[in-house]
């Protein structure tokens, strides 16, 4: 029993360095995470509803997500193919159009859900 909690112990450190690593070298992560910082704060002082903040929530975890699996999926297509390659260049692509779609439907989300309560 120790050791199985032990190693889901050690499973949260991997994440959290993970997650430490993005934050650390991708600026783009960066500028998301002032995002959420941003949004977090004036949704306090709107005075949002718990289902507000849930889809913010997940909007904003989406989006992050998303940055955490292009920064894996980047590392991974360097360590695998370091030298340029077409094929590698377009998944590094793809990887960052997900994050690119998921930030901007989490503008939209947000805009959705502050204006009305900014306008009344």
């Amino acid at each position: 029993m120790m050791h199985w909690l032990v190693r889901r112990v050690q499973g949260f450190g991997h994440a959290f360095s993970g997650l430490a690593y993005m934050l650390r070298t991708q600026v783009h992560a960066q500028i998301h995470l002032l995002a959420v910082v941003v949004v977090v704060s004036v949704g306090i002082l709107t005075g949002l509803a718990a289902s507000e903040w849930t889809v913010l929530v997940l909007s904003m975890a989406l989006v992050l997500s998303f940055e955490a699996m292009n920064t894996a999926l980047e590392a991974l297509a360097d360590a695998l193919h370091p030298s340029h390659h077409p094929l590698v260049g377009k998944a590094k692509d793809l990887a960052a159009a997900a994050v690119l779609v998921s930030a901007f439907a989490s503008v939209i989300i947000g805009t959705l859900i502050f204006i009305p309560h900014w306008l009344s």
